[in-house]
């Protein structure tokens, strides 16, 4: 089952906003090279921001973010917390979760329907710590 990735407001007004202003900027420059690489970070930017989910399928636990994706065996998660960490992550909110999985791996994400991925997470493993 796929999870979409929970979206802040704020977050979504400081991405677009810098990128439009700088896309506009750059329609008005002479150089082609800018705008090319303007377009690319635009197109880039589009693919994390509606290519983030998860999911869940045959004992996975399958992490895309744009062109980046990465898999955890669900077994192997330990523990699963509520947190507002701002590092770098596969997460389009601050109302992120925290998952511990095998000796020391780490990732943050941000499933909108936070109850239903527990919930069939917690089905395929029922020894994870939950902290909500």
């Amino acid at each position: 089952m796929k999870f979409v990735s929970k979206k802040d407001l704020w977050l979504g007004l400081l991405i677009w906003g810098a990128t439009g202003f700088g896309f506009i900027n750059t329609v008005f420059t002479e150089g082609w090279i800018i705008r090319t690489i303007m377009s690319v970070m635009v197109v880039f930017l589009s693919w994390i921001w509606f290519g983030t989910n998860y999911e869940i399928n045959d004992g996975l636990l399958i992490i895309r973010c744009g062109p980046f994706k990465s898999s955890i065996h669900i077994k192997d998660i330990k523990s699963i917390k509520k947190t507002r960490n701002p590092l770098s992550s596969a997460a389009l909110s601050m109302d992120r979760l925290d998952v511990r999985y095998g000796y020391s791996g780490m990732v943050l994400i941000s499933p909108k329907d936070r109850e239903g991925f527990i919930d069939l997470i917690t089905k395929e493993n029922g020894n994870i710590n939950i902290k909500l």
